[in-house]
């Protein structure tokens, strides 16, 4: 914030000369060809909780500059090779061989072979530390090295959606070294991260700043932006306001400032398709929210098509149609779960609470527009005699929340909470599977509201074996009409494009459908 501050300071200084001298007007004929910076700066709202895909919680986007993996999501949203050449299954449907390349840097210089690969699925699916270690187990059941580039993995079953589930950041891959040397703090600071990917992380001052160095071994070709300068400014007026005087390149902004930035000359609006929606999550460990009928009626008293309307429709977003978003693979369209007070005053009676009751929302306010869309959601509770009170909890609270993983007692007193929803690997087995199914422990993993439906259980453990793709899309819509209707597992609001704003100097910028940033072209002009 000091640096940012300082470069708001220079940007004053320089309008003010600019505004009492005037500026002297260039020949065009005569202008020299476009030059390109070294460095661009980007402002982002929140830090990496990890830079290591294993453990991190926070998105994809800066991950993957760092670390590559077997296979990647394209631009197009199909899947490609990555550090695997080629991969087939063998007759048992249960053996995946991926040959890699050769010649594959580190960022220290050691070259990447299937001791590494083999490493790096050892710790994710043997250390129950490891955040997803739950959700790889699920499809991974042993890893071994035929030679130094050639991987098997071995899925306990028929595993369709097993080249999506590798897209998942859970399964970059780290230095077998890095593994030994740092075990569970591999990923926490600057030295303890060795990719392959096409940035080296050159500095890390936590919430502050992270700097990008470009690798020039990088085996898909040295990217030509040399530096990516990521400053961590909470802000979002901050961020906005060091967008439009110059001092940053890009930056991620409210939603509220789009339409003006739309119309702002020197800016462009880059909106794209995602995998991502926003939703109150039920506590289901909540004395109330346990009972499905209680969850029926909230989600009845909400009016989600005019939350939307009044909150997301100037950026084109709409609400939610599924528990999934609609570029998720196995996504159904539901419509959107209408309101009906009286059917929902009916439900809390049936349940035994005809005059409703007290509940508290935990609310993280970096989700975009997050404070007015909960504020909405208890005017409308109110209606139907739920007294609801937000309270709004910090980044550091919001990441201990998700990483307590035992059953709630006086540390989660929050009956429903505000969260973010996007299936990584744009299929519905990581989308639904990860996030809803009974945890086998008993603790939360990623199921953070502990919601536990047999059925949906049942019907997600049969769709992932499931290889007839007819019969796993029918097996995903009874899923997804349990958590959207019958056993609500949230209050699934809006569906959310991907948006960036930035200088109009910038150009070559492209992410797919999970938000990550491919670097291949993306340069600023000076």
């Amino acid at each position: 914030m000091k640096r940012l501050s300082a470069l708001l300071l220079v940007a004053v200084l320089v309008l003010c000369q600019v505004f009492a001298g005037g500026t002297k007007e260039e020949d065009s004929s005569s202008a020299p060809a476009a030059s390109y910076k070294d460095t661009i700066i980007i402002a982002t709202g929140a830090d990496q909780g990890y830079m290591d895909g294993q453990m991190n919680n926070t998105n994809d986007v800066y991950l993957r500059a760092c670390y590559s993996q077997l296979v990647r999501r394209a631009l197009d949203g199909s899947i490609e090779g990555d550090l695997a050449e080629s991969w087939s299954v063998g007759e048992d449907g249960v053996t995946w061989t991926f040959n890699l390349r050769h010649g594959v840097k580190f960022h220290n210089g050691k070259e990447l072979t299937s001791k590494d690969v083999v490493a790096s699925y050892d710790r994710l699916l043997n250390n129950p530390a490891i955040r997803y270690n739950s959700l790889a187990k699920g499809y991974i059941e042993d890893v071994y090295a035929v030679d130094d580039y050639t991987v098997c993995l071995v899925t306990p079953g028929p595993v369709a959606s097993l080249l999506a589930n590798l897209t998942h950041r859970s399964n970059l891959i780290l230095d077998a070294d890095y593994i030994e040397k740092y075990g569970i703090d591999l990923g926490v600071t600057a030295e303890s991260v060795n990719g392959t990917g096409p940035y080296r992380l050159a500095s890390w001052n936590k919430d502050q700043e992270m700097v990008l160095e470009a690798f020039p071994d990088y085996f898909r070709g040295e990217v030509p932006t040399k530096i990516i300068d990521i400053l961590i400014v909470a802000d979002a007026n901050a961020r906005t306001v060091a967008l439009e005087t110059g001092q940053v390149d890009i930056a991620t902004v409210n939603s509220s400032e789009i339409p003006r930035l739309q119309e702002t000359p020197g800016i462009q609006v880059k909106m794209f398709e995602g995998i991502a929606a926003h939703g109150l999550q039920f506590n289901c460990a909540n004395e109330y929210m346990k009972d499905p009928r209680v969850r029926q009626a909230i989600n009845y008293a909400i009016d989600k098509q005019l939350i939307v309307d009044v909150l997301y429709s100037d950026i084109g977003e709409k609400a939610c149609t599924a528990p999934v978003n609609p570029n998720v693979w196995g996504y159904y369209d539901f419509g959107v779960v209408p309101q009906d007070v009286e059917k929902a005053k009916a439900l809390l009676a049936e349940a035994g609470y005809p005059d409703g009751f007290d509940i508290s929302i935990m609310l993280y306010p970096n989700y975009n527009k997050s404070t007015e869309t909960c504020e909405m959601i208890v005017s409308m509770l109110a209606d139907v005699g739920i007294n609801a009170t937000i309270e709004v909890v910090d980044n550091a609270t919001f990441k201990a929340v998700q990483g307590n993983r035992s059953y709630p007692g006086e540390d989660f007193p929050w009956a429903m909470f505000f969260m973010g929803y996007g299936a990584g690997t744009a299929d519905c087995d990581e989308g639904l599977r990860r996030i809803w199914t009974t945890s086998p422990d008993g603790n939360n993993n990623n199921n953070y509201g502990w919601y536990s439906n047999a059925e949906v259980d049942r019907l997600l453990a049969e769709a992932m074996s499931e290889l007839d793709e007819e019969r796993r899309l029918e097996l995903y819509k009874e899923a997804q009409q349990i958590l959207y209707i019958d056993d609500p597992a949230a209050i699934f609001t809006n569906d959310r494009y991907n948006i960036w704003t930035m200088s109009d100097k910038v150009e070559g910028f492209e992410v797919n459908v999970n938000n990550v940033i491919f670097w291949d072209n993306l340069r600023c002009r000076s």
